[in-house]
């Protein structure tokens, strides 16, 4: 069972997004954005989680999408310089931002949420595969999670 083309989604899609966003690219963000892609949906196979909430090539859940609109530090900033959002839509008395559904179907979106989410963990993404593993195993994943400290690294080499 085959996902996405590894090389064409990250050249053509989450390498130049992640380089977009403000301090959103280093080699370690890009090999985590990749290694969450190959763990989270087999490879980009799935779009959404089967019999769960988890939306895009990440497996965002729809609460976590709307927490990292609510307390996310530069993501409204980020978003107006990518254009996906307007300013018409950051407006104080309501402001407003894209269906988490949006996530299915634009996989520019997906990374630029996937990355924002990241920008809100305490600590910066370690060097290292197996360190990055870890690191997605404790930030991404969740210690009720299935992965394993090194299963975000195991599912990155198959592919």
């Amino acid at each position: 069972e085959s996902g996405m083309n590894k090389t064409q989604l990250e050249e053509l899609v989450v390498k130049p997004t992640i380089q977009e966003i403000p301090k959103g690219y280093s080699d370690e963000a890009l090999l985590a954005m990749m290694m969450i892609i190959a763990h989270e949906s087999l490879r980009g196979k799935y779009l959404k989680q089967v019999g769960g909430p988890a939306l895009s090539i990440y497996q965002m859940e729809p609460a976590t999408y709307h927490s990292i609109w609510k307390f996310g530090d530069s993501i409204w900033d980020n978003a107006l310089k990518l254009g996906f959002i307007t300013t018409l839509d950051f407006n104080p008395c309501n402001k407003t931002y894209p269906k988490p559904e949006r996530m299915i179907y634009d996989l520019r979106f997906a990374t630029f949420m996937a990355r924002q989410r990241l920008f809100m963990k305490p600590k910066k993404i370690p060097k290292g595969m197996g360190a990055i593993s870890r690191y997605l195993k404790e930030n991404w994943n969740s210690s009720l999670g299935a992965a394993d400290d090194l299963s975000y690294m195991k599912d990155y080499k198959i592919w």
